[in-house]
């Protein structure tokens, strides 16, 4: 790229050049700027003008910084841009992308690329991207959507998607439908939008019940704010007159696809799994009855995402309480054994 008219943009090419090839760890002397400046813009520099217009970038606190040669480590010194992201960070937020379930290819791949614009020339992303990922192209304007009914208080419609045998042997996902053929509407009234094992899930309210329901947003489509119905006040909803504590409720739901009721739940575990058990239900659990191998402790959860997570961690952990929820996981397990004879 040739710059016809270079002098009012002296100062913009050289911003550039530093953005793209330098960082802290990665500095420029002066003379290696005005080698790149020229090499990428066709824009030659005398000497003095460099260095007046990198005193001139260095006084707009726009990101350049300066270093002089460290005598004591002999560490090099130089010119170079101080990112807000350092590469380990980079790194962390495109593999979050890389490895998530809800986002289609294409659209990975472009905030990726986005992404990895923010970091020097010399970061790049390793890591594969893998093509075999969710379809529902519409979850950035879905996402928009609910957004903006949750900012202005009113509810949405929706169609949800299923995957089931009768379309293709279930290799293509269909709207779910009412009794009459026709596609279902879900009205609800939207308070939370959260990742969790993967996946990205809408916390709302049925217009027909008094519940919260999650609702997967890579499987939901055709969303619209009804800006005729005004949003049901969380508060309004039994258990939650003092509004939605997202941290308490995450931790009371491990599984989003299973609504329902919170129970306390007394649970024996090895001694090992203690970080497995933070992990789930946070740090601020009781520890009761040590034993040299295990340990108990008391958690408030859904009953049905516990019954899921104590079949997932059965061989080590035992549901101590309540009893109605024992005789649930007794006979799920039975129910396996017997699939396995």
């Amino acid at each position: 790229m040739h710059i016809t008219n270079p002098k009012k943009m002296n100062t913009i090419l050289i911003l550039e050049v530093l953005k793209k090839h330098s960082d802290e760890n990665n500095k420029l002397s002066q003379k290696e700027i005005g080698i790149l400046v020229e090499r990428e813009y066709g824009v030659p520099f005398d000497r003095h003008t460099l260095k007046r217009n990198l005193d001139n970038l260095l006084s707009f606190h726009c990101g350049v910084e300066y270093t002089k040669r460290d005598k004591e480590t002999n560490e090099t010194g130089g010119w170079y841009f101080e990112r807000d992201i350092t590469d380990a960070e980079m790194r962390m937020l495109i593999d979050g992308l890389l490895f998530s379930k809800y986002i289609p290819y294409s659209e990975c791949k472009g905030l990726i690329k986005k992404l990895e614009a923010l970091a020097s020339v010399d970061f790049k992303s390793d890591n594969t991207l893998p093509e075999n990922r969710p379809e529902n192209k519409e979850i950035f304007l879905n996402i928009e959507e609910l957004l903006l009914a949750m900012s202005t208080n009113k509810k949405v419609g929706f169609n949800y998607i299923r995957y089931g045998m009768e379309n293709e042997r279930g290799k293509n996902p269909a709207i779910v439908t009412d009794n009459d053929g026709s596609p279902r509407t879900y009205t609800v009234s939207p308070y939370e939008i959260v990742i969790t094992n993967g996946y990205y899930y809408l916390i709302c309210n049925n217009e027909s019940s008094d519940k919260l329901y999650h609702y997967r947003l890579n499987a939901i489509c055709n969303v619209k704010v009804l800006k005729s119905k005004k949003r049901r006040p969380i508060r309004d909803i039994p258990g939650y007159s003092n509004g939605l504590d997202l941290a308490v409720y995450m931790k009371e739901h491990p599984y989003m696809m299973a609504s329902g009721e919170v129970v306390r739940v007394k649970l024996r575990f090895e001694k090992w799994l203690l970080g497995h058990i933070y992990e789930w239900f946070g740090k601020d659990i009781p520890l009761l009855d040590e034993t040299d191998e295990t340990v108990t402790t008391i958690i408030n959860v859904n009953e049905k995402a516990m019954l899921f997570w104590a079949l997932q961690y059965g061989l080590h952990v035992e549901v101590l309480e309540p009893q109605s929820l024992r005789e649930k996981i007794k006979d799920a397990v039975l129910d396996i054994g017997n699939k396995y004879r």
